[in-house]
């Protein structure tokens, strides 16, 4: 620590947030917790929200918002310490969060063109392994960007 910050920490104020290294570690431990924790959140929507007629829209979209959501939970363990203040840890979440939503989408788009049978409701279908990857993806890389631009706008 150093004496004239008082509480704030030395890593926290160089580049080291923003070296490669470090962002190379905080994605190898954050996608595999982010699939996990974003498989679990599927499983509790599965038992909430029944699986919904096809055509659903909103169904759809909250499906991939719970996904999205429960990956950038799960992917916030290997992001905790990224920023100082809790506006910047709500702010990573939410942004990681959205990148969740949007990394399931376009997985679902794009992994319903090579898998057959596609059904996103049936746990066990490819395509909602695909859905999960993409989300999990998506929220880490929302994070790394996230983290890149805070760490350029403070120093």
């Amino acid at each position: 620590m150093d004496k004239k910050s008082g509480s704030s920490f030395e890593y926290r104020k160089d580049d080291v947030n923003s070296s490669f290294g470090i962002l190379a570690i905080r994605l190898a431990v954050g996608v595999p917790l982010a699939i996990v924790v974003a498989f679990i959140g599927n499983i509790f929507n599965g038992i909430m929200v029944p699986s919904p007629a096809a055509g659903d829209d909103f169904a759809f979209i909250f499906r991939m918002m719970v996904l999205g959501v429960s990956a950038s939970t799960g992917g916030m363990v290997a992001w905790f310490n990224a920023f100082e203040s809790k506006f910047g840890g709500v702010g990573l979440w939410a942004f990681g969060g959205f990148g969740g939503l949007i990394g399931g989408i376009i997985a679902y788009f794009v992994g319903g063109h090579f898998i057959d049978h596609p059904d996103l409701y049936i746990l066990n279908q490819q395509l909602t392994q695909t859905v999960i990857f993409g989300a999990a993806i998506g929220s880490n890389v929302f994070a790394v960007a996230f983290s890149l631009y805070g760490s350029k706008r403070i120093s």
